[in-house]
């Protein structure tokens, strides 16, 4: 038992002891300088902090990391800040480094609701979308009478929220129209 005991204190020493792959202060100062100077380089577009950090890494010659290696991990996340911030300092908080932010700014952009309908000699169907505005939709709807050769007329006012989307094929009309009203 006195054996497994000394193991066991053996192994807990070595855990303490210090980490190995902590990287050494001036191999951190050359990692910052390449961080600084990526995200100064405004004619590179960075996806974001994490790819520049990640090449500033690669460009010192460092491999990064792993999350078991905790003090090196560490480092790693405190460069990682340190790229964020030198990118929103170099390049603004709302520039396109900030994979994010035009996610964010689309799922708050007020959307209006509309309903479509579609009307032929034959059939009439209708089914409610969201848009911006309704001249979102009716240029979705010009762009695919256009993919098939037919031009577009639209009668109404869409900004009153109603109008109809006529089409024609050589100059004659045709039986089918998109009524579109905002509700």
């Amino acid at each position: 038992m006195q054996f497994l005991s000394d193991l066991y204190v053996l192994s807990e020493a070595k855990n303490k002891a210090k980490d190995l792959s902590i990287l050494p202060e001036d191999v951190i100062k050359e990692i910052k300088k390449n961080i600084r100077d990526g995200a100064k380089d405004l004619d590179y577009e960075w996806a974001n902090a994490l790819e520049m950090v990640q090449q500033a890494f690669k460009i010192a010659g460092v491999e990064r990391p792993t999350p078991s290696e905790k003090d090196a991990w560490k480092q790693y996340e405190e460069l990682l800040q340190y790229g964020v911030n030198e990118m929103a300092d170099s390049r603004g908080h709302d520039n396109s480094w900030r994979m994010s932010s035009t996610v964010f700014r689309e799922a708050m952009e007020k959307r209006i609701k509309v309903r479509v309908y579609e009307v032929s000699d034959k059939f009439a169907t209708g089914h409610t979308v969201e848009a911006k505005n309704m001249e979102e939709i009716i240029e979705m709807i010009r762009k695919q009478a256009g993919q098939k050769s037919f031009d577009m007329d639209v009668v109404g006012d869409p900004e009153n929220g109603e109008c109809v989307c006529k089409f024609s094929y050589q100059g004659i009309q045709r039986p089918y129209q998109v009524k579109l009203q905002r509700l």
